[in-house]
């Protein structure tokens, strides 16, 4: 198993986000490449040797036959590991910033300071509360003054 996989499956237990409409490579989806690539680097600038070993950890449990399911044993198992506990903190951010798009370092975490994870629009919080981005529009400026179409 590649990181990439380790890091798009690692993801998946972590979150929750188990439903296949967030797992897809077109862009409108919440796991596609563009966003799993820039998330996974940006974790890896923050957290270079954690992230890795949280990976490793990952890939010990998850890449073995007959691949495990994607649920909470297989989560319960890497999160009773000691590389999971002494790495932990890079699970919190890969959550974080599935949902939020933001993520904090080491310093942040403890302060609460978030660094902007890039794609705000596409956060897992607005599908899982069924509302759209706050502030975010694709749409010209002034189309709130215009009725929608019928």
């Amino acid at each position: 198993m590649d990181d990439k996989q380790a890091f798009l499956e690692l993801s998946t237990i972590l979150t929750g986000l188990t439903d296949p409409g967030f797992h897809s490579g077109t862009e409108e989806r919440l796991f596609n490449d563009q966003t799993l690539t820039e998330y996974a680097r940006r974790l890896r600038g923050t957290f270079p040797d954690k992230f890795q070993a949280l990976l490793d950890a990952y890939k010990t449990h998850g890449d073995v036959q007959p691949k495990p399911l994607l649920n909470d044993a297989l989560l319960d198992s890497l999160r009773a590991t000691q590389v999971f506990k002494d790495n932990e903190i890079v699970a919190k951010q890969i959550v974080n910033i599935w949902y939020f798009s933001e993520y904090s370092d080491e310093a942040g975490a403890a302060s609460g300071a978030l660094i902007d994870g890039g794609f705000y629009e596409r956060g897992a919080v607005w599908t899982v509360v069924k509302a759209h981005p706050i502030g975010f529009s694709t749409l010209l400026h002034g189309y709130w003054q215009r009725e929608p179409a019928r």
